[in-house]
């Protein structure tokens, strides 16, 4: 009968267990969700206040650099490596 009993509350610890795990899971997806939704605001604000202040500047520096200009091309290499030359 003990070996009923300690089975019994293995189980229910499991139970108790998963749905913690799966009411935390719950809870993480709506803070994912309204974390999200805030984004969204946020972004739509400043595109709404971005595009009054490049509407009235004519150049803008976003920041970004330049692409570097390409060196000349890189030959393949032709020749077998010693490594792959065996007996």
């Amino acid at each position: 009968m003990a070996n009923w009993e300690r089975k019994s509350h293995y189980l229910l610890r499991e139970i108790v267990k998963f749905r913690t795990y799966i009411d935390t899971l719950g809870a993480a997806q709506v803070q994912k969700q309204k974390i999200y939704a805030e984004r969204e605001a946020l972004e739509e604000q400043a595109l709404d206040d971005g595009e009054a202040i490049s509407s009235s500047s004519a150049t803008e520096n976003d920041g970004a650099r330049e692409a570097p200009t390409p060196h000349a091309p890189v030959k393949p290499n032709t020749t077998t490596p010693a490594f792959l030359l065996h007996p």
